[in-house]
């Protein structure tokens, strides 16, 4: 199985667990039950659904010497009983008089707009679900120093721990997920105007190639009362594993096409500035980013490593584009009354990416609004709503979810998501008619 089940985020994720029930930190411990309902039948519909799910984390590391830790496992009531986990953030931070410094697996905060949207450029996605926005930290050593108006954090790493969801395994010569929200490589081909099964299989690779990676960058804002401007530039490995592969075609035996794939590591630059004000109780937050996929620092673990794949039977063609985007956001609160958001995200690269490739997605925005708001009725009682709309796409997401907290002990949630995408093109329009109903029961000790 791909990466032995990743064993090595297995094994840290385990440690910082016992690390946090051991700390003196208060934690807090929610363990949770999801009914999944399916408004439509998707074309590409997987096994998951309901889910038993324990979320953990410790309060905030305000110590001199201290320690944070957040981590999600959710076990699926399906034909395998599979498990997702997710180390979110893990680290231990020793606070200096004007620096700190931070070890282990932290959320960077360097494109505040990049969560919204889920780029997932600098910090991974945790991916549990398709429309998810919650995050997962890079690992390595992060040092952060203030001198007068400036702020200075320096990340270096030579550890790598990629983003696993939605997981993917290969079993019996089929790719198989055991997330509700995952994009599966096709299952047949056409051989001489015949349709061929296609057949999977993992090449032999070495764990370290892929753990053993290099992640360098750094921050800097500029402060004043009321806002700020920052620039950040880091060159890390992509998040997600790419997917080489080779293939021949085995008539004389088993009539299928076989496909040997192995996971790859691509570096990539990312960098960009922001600026931020803040007008009385709205907060405004805008910038550029730019990614560069063919980026290269030094010498990589795997410098010449296979990108690109052509056969007879298919092409595997994932693209090393150079992307670019324009965002911005206006947040709004009154503590305990509401809190308004409006984003704004603009493509400004071309995009030649299709939405066919083998493990490989086109750009997720072009030109794209996003509002929402959260309303609380009273203490225990608030409403919440997203609507994401692309207005050269024409996709349209919808979030909303109602939620119940019973004195922080017990908490009751029913949410409705929904997806349009017309334009085949789009990075949605694989998951179109997949709108889904899902009520929640959550225990928190």
């Amino acid at each position: 199985m791909l990466l032995n089940r990743y064993i090595l985020h297995s094994l840290l994720f385990l440690a910082l667990f016992s690390l946090g029930n051991q700390g003196a930190n208060a934690a807090v411990t929610e363990l949770s039950y999801e009914k999944f309902y399916r408004l439509n039948k998707p074309i590409y519909r997987s096994e998951s659904g309901d889910w038993l799910g324990l979320s953990y984390e410790t309060a905030a590391a305000d110590r001199k010497l201290d320690y944070f830790l957040m981590g999600d496992l959710r076990f699926y009531f399906q034909e395998n009983n599979s498990l997702n986990y997710s180390l979110q953030e893990g680290y231990v931070v020793f606070h200096g008089d004007d620096y700190t410094l931070t070890a282990g697996r932290k959320i960077l905060d360097w494109n505040t707009n990049e969560k919204y949207w889920a780029l997932g450029y600098l910090n991974g996605l945790q991916s549990f679900t398709l429309l998810s926005t919650e995050e997962e930290g890079v690992t390595g050593l992060l040092f952060n120093k203030h001198i007068g108006p400036f702020e200075f954090e320096v990340l270096g790493s030579y550890l790598f721990i990629p983003q696993i969801n939605p997981s993917i395994d290969f079993k019996n010569g089929n790719v198989q997920s055991k997330s509700e929200w995952v994009r599966l490589p096709p299952r047949k081909t056409v051989v001489s105007g015949i349709e061929v099964p296609l057949y999977y299989q993992i090449d032999k690779y070495k764990v370290s190639d892929i753990v053993f990676n290099k992640s360098l960058g750094g921050n800097i804002r500029y402060k004043w009362s009321n806002g700020g401007v920052s620039a950040f530039a880091i060159y890390k490995p992509e998040n997600k594993l790419r997917v080489n592969a080779g293939a021949y075609y085995d008539n004389l035996n088993t009539g299928k096409v076989v496909v040997t794939a192995a996971p790859t590591v691509n570096h990539h630059a990312y960098y960009g500035f922001q600026v931020y004000q803040d007008f009385g109780d709205i907060k405004a937050r805008g910038g550029v980013s730019y990614v560069d996929p063919n980026a290269k620092l030094g010498k990589d673990i795997i410098p010449n490593a296979r990108k690109t794949f052509t056969s007879d039977y298919f092409h595997i063609n994932p693209r090393y584009d150079k992307e670019a985007y324009a965002h911005m956001s206006l947040n709004y609160e009154r503590a305990k009354i509401y809190k308004l958001t409006l984003n704004y995200i603009h493509l400004l690269s071309n995009n030649i990416r299709g939405s066919d490739d083998f493990f490989s997605d086109t750009v997720k925005w072009k030109s794209t609004f996003g509002g929402g708001f959260l309303y609380y009725l009273n203490d225990s009682f608030d409403i919440g709503f997203d609507l994401k709309y692309d207005i050269i796409r024409k996709d349209n997401i919808v979030k909303g979810e109602v939620k119940y907290n019973f004195e922080q002990k017990v908490i009751i949630a029913l949410g409705l998501e929904v997806l349009k995408a017309p334009d085949n093109n789009s990075y949605w329009s694989y998951y179109r008619t997949s709108d889904t109903l899902y009520s929640t029961v959550g225990f928190v000790f």
